[in-house]
């Protein structure tokens, strides 16, 4: 007789990105000189600050339990934070510390959404939000543009049902790094508030923007905010990913406190050294903030002068995050195909557009050095020319 799986873990997918991550690390593995384009994490070094804070706490010897739903001091960053870039003031009860921002909006997930529920978000979406609302028993209604990678507000509206529980957005966009714009958002923000529905804002990147751009703040066309949640985190802006900490952030005290409940059932608390750490990196010096986005912006340039060496493909000036979604289907419409090509050919590791809901694209990252991105995006040109599978 044999050991049954359940019907969830049947209907739950690999991660693509992690998938692509092991593959290009055993090619390493092997000696092979594989340049890595579809990382989601800047190698820039983590903020003296966060650093010296986690020496400090190593060296204290005092490393415990933390509380559940986060250290007071790391709720008070994080308060502090919001107030300086949402232009609120929350209180001690309205936030969430989590084991990154992915375990926040997982928490959401768990505590808002029933069987039958519909999440509505537009594509491209990043690669875990269709699997994350079916965990939790909801069905992804996914929005895809009519032409290009935007949608419009009334297009999101448009897909809106009595099944609705929640509007997901993330802006800047992983992967195409486009931002929504200021009436996109207002439109957005008070539909979600006459229907009493959750407006999720997942702005990891919302800091991670260049050419002076700025995201519009969503709680500046709310007169209440009791349906919005605000998700972010430590692990982009700061290139702290490691420490694995996040926050969720909204009005609804009643939601929070359901979302902490989640938490404490299934990882009990957060690092101990990780929400020191994460408490430093806020509270201390921004510079390292404005300088990671130099360095994207200017990696991101380079990229985008490499890219328009190679015909045939079409590419959408990133305004923030450090990826770029890139349309080659003229040499094959089978992104996963072109992908694993790619890297058995040249040698570089990007993600298959299929992934995010746009097939026919590559998302190729720009936060990995610049030389890196040289070779590797003359590589992609290289063995695209010879020999392409599927090519027109």
């Amino acid at each position: 007789m044999s050991l049954l799986l359940s019907t969830r873990a049947a209907q739950i997918g690999d991660s693509p990105t992690l998938q692509i991550n092991a593959k290009a690390r055993a090619l390493k593995a092997a000696g092979q000189p594989v340049i890595h384009l579809g990382g989601g994490e800047p190698t820039y070094p983590a903020p003296k600050a966060a650093v010296e804070a986690i020496i400090q706490k190593a060296q204290s010897r005092n490393i415990k339990y933390t509380p559940s739903c986060g250290t007071p001091a790391l709720k008070k960053a994080v308060l502090a934070y919001t107030q300086q870039h949402y232009q609120h003031a929350f209180a001690m009860s309205q936030v969430l510390i989590s084991a990154g921002a992915k375990q926040a909006l997982f928490n959401f997930l768990l505590a808002a959404v029933q069987p039958g529920d519909e999440v509505v978000f537009p594509a491209p979406y990043w690669v875990s939000y269709p699997e994350m609302v079916k965990l939790a028993g909801g069905t992804p209604i996914v929005v895809k543009p009519r032409q290009g990678l935007r949608v419009s507000a009334q297009e999101i509206i448009k897909a809106v049902t009595p099944h609705t529980k929640a509007i997901l957005i993330n802006s800047p966009c992983n992967p195409a790094g486009h931002i929504l714009d200021e009436d996109f958002i207002r439109q957005i923000v008070r539909f979600t508030a006459d229907r009493h529905i959750f407006l999720v804002m997942d702005d990891i990147y919302h800091q991670l923007v260049f050419d002076g751009s700025r995201t519009p703040n969503p709680c500046a066309y709310a007169e209440d905010l009791h349906h919005m949640v605000l998700i972010n985190g430590v692990s982009k802006l700061y290139g702290l990913t490691g420490l694995r900490i996040g926050w969720a952030v909204s009005e609804n005290e009643e939601l929070i406190g359901a979302m902490g409940r989640m938490q404490a059932q299934s990882t009990s608390c957060n690092s101990d050294i990780s929400e020191v750490a994460a408490v430093a990196a806020l509270n201390g010096p921004q510079d390292c903030v404005k300088d990671l986005c130099a360095v994207l912006e200017d990696n991101r340039n380079t990229l985008l002068e490499e890219l328009s060496k190679i015909p045939h493909i079409r590419v959408e000036k990133p305004q923030g995050t450090f990826y770029s979604f890139v349309d080659f289907s003229h040499y094959n419409a089978d992104s996963n195909a072109l992908a694993a090509y790619l890297l058995e050919k040249a040698l570089v590791a990007v993600v298959p557009g299929k992934a995010f809901g746009a097939e026919g694209y590559l998302r190729i990252s720009f936060c990995a050095d610049k030389d890196s991105i040289i070779k590797g995006v003359r590589r992609i040109g290289r063995a695209l020319t010879e020999s392409a599978p599927g090519g027109k």
